[in-house]
């Protein structure tokens, strides 16, 4: 909900930018804001905003099977469960937040590119492919399971501290 907020702010400064360029008006900003850098906002504080909506529906499509991300977005759907089963699901909510901050961070050097500043190490598309991975953690280390034929999923929590 953060990046949706976050996807609204962006979008109004691009509309108010954009705003700027068509009326001609800079009195609040001694750097006036060019065409395509309000558009680029715009785009992005779109992408922003459809992108919550985006990762609950499209949670079951990385891998057949990926049923925990997807029930996660179904608020009611995970009754509570054993120990091992909590601290499972709460690494799980760790990564998505380390992903979303990941998207945050993406969106801000976005934002300044389109600004254009330099946002300094690292570039946004990395991030984005890091967060996505981070988010969906579960699907990732299904498909890796599956491609090297070991179980590294989640679930080994529960055979570590001995819990069923």
């Amino acid at each position: 909900m953060l990046i949706a907020l976050l996807g609204i702010v962006y979008g109004t400064i691009g509309l108010y930018g954009l705003y700027g360029v068509a009326a001609g008006e800079y009195k609040f900003s001694n750097r006036p804001t060019t065409l395509d850098g309000a558009i680029a906002k715009i785009a992005l504080g779109a992408a922003m905003i459809v992108a919550p909506v985006l990762l609950w529906k499209f949670a079951n499509s990385f891998v057949l099977g990926g049923d925990l991300t997807f029930n996660m977005f179904n608020y009611g759907s995970t009754p509570r469960g054993s120990t091992c089963e909590d601290i499972k699901l709460a690494i799980t909510y760790f990564f998505m937040c380390l992903g979303s901050l990941a998207w945050l961070i993406a969106g801000m050097r976005l934002y300044t590119a389109a600004s254009g500043h330099h946002g300094g190490a690292g570039s946004a598309v990395l991030y984005l492919v890091g967060g996505t991975l981070a988010f969906f953690i579960n699907d990732v280390a299904s498909l890796v399971g599956n491609t090297i034929k070991m179980d590294v999923s989640l679930s080994n929590v529960c055979t570590m501290i001995g819990g069923s």
